[in-house]
């Protein structure tokens, strides 16, 4: 019961999540409405599980519901970090961030099991269950024959970053100069609204979790915008793989205030359709990325994918 208790709130928080993602890229602004019909057919769901997903949001003040029926924003979607933190428990989350400490550390192998896991971090059966198909869902674990799973430690190992971006560097910029690369007119009207909201906080007041949401859709975006399916598939992949570790330490409100800048520089070039200068600027950006990212210190610490990148 516990188990099915806990998939069913993150089926519940990865929807809200979609319903925000929806009022984003249609630019809604505070008060704008959300109907359930409206964001059934745009998920691709029910209205039941659509309904649990706005509950969750107005118990958290995001949304608020309207006298005749439905629910209008109570916040500017553009400013909101995102509820990707909320999508496990603390226990589970404790766990998964354990097992990643562990693996980048070098600590344990790459063959596991559920009874293994169990018996070294001492948490419940369905916890380690969850966490790895967490790690599963982002491409860094994977189920072997019998009770095994294998963890792709070249994904979370020590010089996992800089071969991180040494594939970016390669790819990336590339996939914004192939055949057939279109333009979302909504997802990126929706990005610079919220790249125009980091752009008007100073150092001290910098969002950090808005910036890593806005990192990720940026460079998501440039993902799916790829008119190479295969290529497009990659990216994407990579993108959920960096976003899935941790910070190791703080990082410079000054670095991702000037990542911001260069972010809304491609994005300009994109909207113009300057492709090959949009490609040049994101090649530049990654380098700058790698070169000033902070540096880890000690052992045993997730690796730095969600850095400004």
């Amino acid at each position: 019961m516990e188990e099915s208790s806990s998939k069913v709130r993150q089926r519940h928080v990865e929807l809200a999540q979609k319903i925000l993602d929806f009022a984003i890229e249609r630019g809604l602004p505070r008060g704008g409405r959300l109907t359930e019909q409206a964001l059934a057919s745009h998920c691709n769901v029910s209205r039941t599980p659509i309904r649990k997903a706005l509950q969750l949001l107005a118990d958290k003040d995001i949304v608020s519901p309207e006298p005749e029926g439905g629910y209008q924003l109570a916040i500017e979607p553009a400013s909101f970090p995102g509820l990707a933190d909320e999508a496990m428990s603390v226990e589970e989350a404790d766990l998964y961030n354990a097992i990643l400490r562990d693996i980048s550390a070098g600590r344990i192998g790459d063959s596991q099991t559920v009874a293994s896991l169990q018996r070294r971090y001492g948490f419940s059966r369905s916890a380690v269950q969850n966490a790895l198909t967490r790690l599963s869902e982002e491409k860094l674990a994977e189920r072997a024959p019998g009770q095994q799973w294998l963890i792709k430690q070249f994904a979370i190992s020590g010089d996992a970053v800089a071969k991180s971006y040494e594939f970016r560097l390669a790819c990336e910029p590339l996939a914004l100069t192939m055949p057939g690369f279109r333009r979302d007119p909504a997802a990126l009207t929706s990005l610079r609204q919220s790249m125009e909201i980091l752009r008007s906080m100073g150092e001290g007041a910098f969002d950090h979790k808005l910036f890593e949401r806005t990192d990720h859709d940026f460079h998501m975006l440039i993902a799916r915008a790829c008119g190479n399916p295969f290529m497009s598939e990659t990216l994407q992949t990579h993108h959920r793989r960096r976003k899935a570790s941790q910070p190791p330490v703080h990082v410079n409100a000054f670095r991702l205030i000037q990542s911001n800048t260069e972010h809304l520089q491609i994005l300009e070039q994109i909207e113009r359709g300057q492709f090959d200068l949009a490609a040049d600027l994101l090649r530049v950006h990654i380098q700058l990325s790698h070169v000033e990212r902070p540096r880890i210190a000690g052992r045993g610490v997730p690796i730095a994918f969600r850095i400004a990148g």
